[in-house]
């Protein structure tokens, strides 16, 4: 093919030709766009003028302020503005048509997108000198887009229609003499002769310029494969080694694991394969995995910003309060947890920081306050606990975690049950006994309780690494194993008491009307 020629998916067009008519029809859509914006434009410079016309007709005219200066200079803006737009959208709506050009080699016909021009309407017997672009249909389809204005007149012939022709049907190849064009049959062919035909026109063009695009990625990325696993020294099939067209590429096997050994596990220590294996519990309930994942999100960020951000809070403002009444030793997390409960009994404390008592259940989990208090700090970072490891924590003092801190499962599991018990009504004949630590949740070493049908709790079977599960009348349910076993425990606790108990602990409504927290587990 000529390196002159350039194809598009419905013509043949020679570089340097100009195509009035595309050109127009382009010229024509912009203005439209123009049009509708300047209308719009006015619409809204009325409105605002009519506001300050308003506002300036109902102002007394005795009295003046820079206010009224100020709506008179706007309401000048404005009127230009509206001058402006309304003029240039009667600028552009004068009656304006697409014609064809004066000239043209021979009628422009076109294939479907994608397809290569075959037939000609017919024309008058030509007696030219030698034409060699006029040897195949390809390159007599390319003639047609040549006008007066081409350089070479020897390729200008008389218009024999004054419209575009789009040919719905396969083009089948013929053989064209280069001395004469075949008579057309106009059969199946749609007549490009007013807007809304080119519109649709255009937009198969457009159509089909994307798929091809779309194909040539797919072949690259094809080929680029193809070629992944040849020898970087190998340029071409006959330098390919002996032995390597005597072999053949196979995918290995996938490796199976035993069942004795102990799963792996992620980056953040989540045992892998241990999902499948806990979400039973889940499909017997109906729930899918894309809800359970919600639920899980929404539970996180609910940890996250209703207890971890307000005990900051809290550990902030009595740290503040202990300094400005003279306690500048006693900080939350500095001291022992021994010397907070003291402080917390004095009088001084009791009267000016009445919060100080309050926060002691949650700081209970370990004698170690300075890690407690700092990596509830970190976990609180982000709002959804993204700095959250199941089985270890953070670094202290400049030392790896070990096994004397406690872990992030724990904490959490701790503050919640703490949060709960400050929220729940304890029970009038058993005032002493903590309202959801008591009756709702056993810690590890803790015997289980004779179950009836009304038991409800989360146990802790183990602490390293760290495991929970829920008890539900006499049924013991068993959750997925590692990073997300906390949060499935606490949703199911959530579920049930949604489902069986009308939203109800004790005498505390988990719902809107008491602690709104069922919104976790609302899709």
């Amino acid at each position: 093919m000529d390196n002159k020629t350039r194809i598009t998916p419905n013509r043949n067009v020679i570089n340097g030709v100009k195509a009035p008519l595309l050109e127009k029809a382009i010229s024509q859509k912009r203005k439209q766009q123009q049009s509708k914006s300047s209308l719009i434009w006015g619409t809204v410079n009325i409105g605002l003028l009519g506001i300050i016309l308003y506002d300036i007709l109902h102002t007394c005219p005795l009295h003046t302020s820079y206010i009224q200066y100020i709506e008179y200079v706007g309401a000048i803006i404005l009127l230009l503005n509206i001058v402006y737009h309304f003029g240039r959208y009667l600028m552009l709506n004068l009656p304006d048509r697409i014609s064809s050009p004066p000239l043209v080699s021979t009628c422009l016909t076109a294939s479907p997108p994608g397809t290569p021009i075959n037939k000609i309407q017919s024309t008058p017997e030509i007696n030219t000198p030698n034409l060699s672009m006029s040897t195949t249909p390809m390159n007599t389809s390319a003639l047609s887009w040549l006008t007066n204005s081409t350089p070479n007149s020897s390729f200008n012939y008389p218009v024999k229609s004054d419209s575009w022709l789009y040919s719905s049907g396969t083009p089948q190849p013929q053989n064209i003499s280069p001395m004469k064009t075949p008579r057309q049959d106009t059969s199946g062919i749609e007549f490009i002769s007013d807007q809304n035909t080119l519109q649709t026109y255009l937009k198969d063009f457009e159509a089909n310029e994307k798929k091809a695009n779309i194909t040539n990625c797919i072949d690259a990325t094809t080929n680029a494969l193809s070629t992944f696993w040849s020898h970087p020294l190998t340029k071409n099939p006959k330098d390919t080694p002996t032995f390597l067209k005597r072999t053949q590429y196979q995918l290995s096997p996938a490796t199976t694991t035993s069942s004795t050994n102990s799963p792996k596990t992620d980056d953040k220590g989540s045992p892998s394969g241990s999902t499948s294996q806990g979400m039973e519990t889940w499909r017997r309930l109906s729930v899918d995995v894309i809800t359970l994942t919600q639920w899980n999100a929404n539970l996180r960020m609910w940890l996250s910003q209703t207890i971890l951000m307000r005990l900051i809070k809290e550990f902030d403002n009595i740290d503040d309060a202990l300094q400005k009444h003279g306690l500048t030793d006693i900080l939350v997390g500095k001291v022992g947890l021994d010397r907070i409960r003291k402080t917390a009994q004095t009088a001084l404390v009791l009267q000016f920081i009445p919060t100080l008592p309050a926060i002691i259940p949650f700081l209970e989990l370990t004698p170690n306050q300075e890690y407690l208090v700092k990596r509830i700090r970190e976990l609180a970072k982000g709002g959804c606990m993204s700095e959250f490891r199941w089985n270890s924590g953070s670094s202290f003092n400049g030392k790896d975690w070990d096994n004397s801190l406690p872990t992030d499962s724990a904490i959490m599991m701790h503050l919640f049950a703490s949060y709960l018990d400050t929220q729940l009504l304890p029970l009038p004949n058993q005032p002493d006994v903590k309202p959801f630590s008591g009756y709702h949740y056993l810690k590890q070493g803790e015997k289980l309780p004779n179950l009836t049908n009304q038991s409800l709790l989360i146990q802790q079977c183990s602490d390293s690494p760290p495991y929970y599960r829920v008890v539900i009348g006499e049924e013991i349910y068993e959750l997925v194993k590692g990073y997300n076993n906390l949060f499935h425990c606490i949703l199911l606790f959530l579920y049930h008491v949604n489902k069986r108990q009308d939203g109800m602990v004790g005498r505390v409504n988990l719902g809107r009307s008491g602690l709104n927290m069922l919104w976790i587990i609302q899709s």
